[in-house]
């Protein structure tokens, strides 16, 4: 984890809010070859690029060739946690031998067919494994700044206003 990277910004951030800012734009294309992973994307990241695909289960019309979307929201999430986690230790410079991230919930699929108005998930448990000399206070005043700062928790935990669109795609 690269501190002074993160200490920097943070001081720019502080100075200049504008600094703490990135837009996100990302797109795909959804696919009509029987079979395919139904959605495909290229994402780009500083270091290149990587093909993302998903694919419905087959109870909502996938042939599950490939993770479902939502898992890429679950897994992106526990990731984000676990990544601030492991700067927050970074930062106190509590050092970890190992750090494993589990996420666990039921999906309820009712809803997407159309059958009921339950939510999806009712509940989402995101567990850290830690390897680490650090006593069970350190861990837990760790575990507090990962669920403050970080922006998957936040995104969990409050509204955020969705705005959605459609065009048929003619100039």
């Amino acid at each position: 984890m690269n501190v002074k990277a993160v200490e920097q910004a943070a001081r720019q951030a502080q100075d200049d809010p504008s600094k703490a800012r990135q837009p996100v734009a990302l797109g795909g294309d959804f696919q009509t070859v029987e079979g395919a992973a139904q959605f495909r994307a290229t994402i780009p990241y500083p270091g290149g690029k990587v093909e993302f695909s998903c694919d419905f289960p087959p109870p909502l019309g996938g042939t599950g060739a490939a993770p479902n979307p939502l898992v890429y929201c679950l897994w992106g999430g526990i990731a984000c946690y676990a990544m601030t986690f492991a700067l927050e230790a970074a930062r106190e410079g509590v050092e970890l031998r190992a750090l494993r991230g589990t996420i666990t919930t039921e999906v309820d699929l009712s809803r997407a067919l159309g059958v009921s108005d339950r939510p999806p998930v009712e509940q989402i448990t995101w567990e850290l494994d830690v390897d680490t000399d650090a006593s069970p206070k350190v861990l837990e005043d760790l575990r507090d700044l990962a669920d403050e700062r970080c922006p998957g928790a936040y995104c969990m935990r409050n509204v955020i206003p969705l705005v959605t669109a459609v065009s048929d795609g003619s100039p």
